[in-house]
């Protein structure tokens, strides 16, 4: 919008800048009898002007004839009209120009020092020992990304990617003492699908935003979960991730699209061998339904 406002203003400066110059041009003669503005009046008037006076003689002292003077009040009136465009009116208008796109600037300033504010108290909350107020986080940071995704659609991602890899590995180190939390699992989930939403959220632009979701625990993913009410994807969106090492155990793939990932050492169950490429496939851990590996990676 700030773009678009000084291309306005810009224009109408331009056409406001035309009327004074080719006035001055016109008073000055510098412009063809048939395109003068001066021309076509004086004629007109002097046409008007032998109609009016058509027989009457002109009083001796007038020192113009009717068309002269018609001539010499319109130069003198397009004169002071152009003096008037060039130190009045222009200037005014360029005044107000810089006021309104001063306000624009202090708008718009302040609005990204709430908008900072807002990310950098999500963030803090992302490392909150208290699950509600890690899920609030995430809320907070989803509609930041909604509110104005040009500027910062991205870097909402990579938080929610970072906090999905710090979440994950507290979950394999719960997981390797025998303890598995539910409510941890839930924020992961609730992390991917913000990730997936938010990726679909803006279709039109370019969707290959490289995220690091190395080691992610997704153990347990329902992928109906993707399929709720205003839901923009079938299926998790994983598309250009990182994924190596990430846990997919006992996980409902359904949909879900691994366009060029990194899937490395990732465990898959054999049944999800179609969403992925050849390559793909061969550099995962594949695994049956009771977790076990079946199939190292081939490469």
């Amino acid at each position: 919008m700030k773009y678009s406002f000084r291309l306005a203003v810009s224009f109408i400066t331009l056409i406001f800048l035309a009327i004074p110059v080719y006035l001055i041009c016109d008073y000055l003669n510098l412009i063809a009898d048939e395109y003068s503005m001066v021309n076509n009046l004086v004629s007109l008037a002097s046409e008007k002007i032998k109609m009016f006076r058509a027989g009457v003689p002109v009083p001796k002292g007038v020192p113009y004839t009717p068309i002269e003077q018609t001539a010499v009040f319109y130069n003198i009136a397009a004169g002071l009209g152009a003096l008037f465009m060039v130190f009045v009116a222009v200037p005014a208008f360029l005044l107000l120009a810089y006021i309104a796109s001063a306000a624009f600037a202090a708008v718009n300033a302040n609005r990204r020092n709430y908008v900072l504010g807002q990310f950098t108290k999500a963030a803090e909350l992302l490392e909150s020992s208290n699950a509600a107020l890690r899920e609030a986080g995430i809320v907070i940071l989803s509609e930041i990304a909604k509110s104005n995704p040009k500027e910062h659609h991205d870097d909402v991602l990579q938080l929610l990617s970072a906090h999905i890899r710090s979440t994950s590995s507290s979950q394999r180190e719960n997981l390797m003492v025998g303890k598995e939390h539910a409510r941890a699992r839930g924020e992961l989930m609730a992390s991917l699908h913000k990730i997936s939403d938010l990726r679909q959220l803006l279709k039109k632009r370019d969707n290959s935003i490289q995220l690091d979701l190395t080691g992610g625990y997704f153990r347990g993913l329902k992928s109906n979960a993707f399929h709720g009410p205003g839901a923009s994807q079938k299926g998790p969106d994983l598309s250009y991730c990182l994924l190596n090492d990430s846990v997919f155990d006992d996980a409902d793939l359904t949909d879900a699209n691994f366009t060029n990932a990194k899937v490395t050492r990732a465990r898959v169950e054999e049944k999800w061998k179609d969403l992925f490429s050849v390559e793909q496939w061969a550099s995962v851990q594949v695994i049956n339904s009771a977790g076990k590996v079946i199939r190292p990676p081939i490469s």
